[in-house]
């Protein structure tokens, strides 16, 4: 539900004014634009949990490649994990 408000004089002409240009009545202009206002808000706000959580794995894929975009361990040490990927591949194949 709609309440009127006393907005001051010059921004109530400037209401009438863009409400005019778009062919819609004040009262639609402004719930549009507090709409408008709050999906930006809510926006900003989904950006900034996005944000915070984004020490969380993300994994897409690249042409053709799987990618796993994270923050490594500090005590990772990546050709001890090709070593295994490289042995596991073989164990597969082997296998066949």
């Amino acid at each position: 539900m709609f309440t009127a408000m006393n907005f001051p004089p010059q921004l109530q002409q400037k209401i009438e004014k863009w409400a005019s240009s778009q062919g819609i009545s004040t009262e639609q202009f402004v719930l549009q634009a507090v709409a408008e206002k709050i999906d930006a808000l809510t926006q900003q706000t989904t950006e900034a949990t996005n944000a915070v959580s984004s020490n969380q794995p993300k994994i897409y894929r690249k042409e053709g490649i799987l990618v796993v975009d994270a923050q490594l361990a500090e005590n990772f040490d990546l050709n001890t994990f090709i070593d295994e990927l490289r042995e596991e591949r073989i164990q597969d194949q082997m296998a066949l």
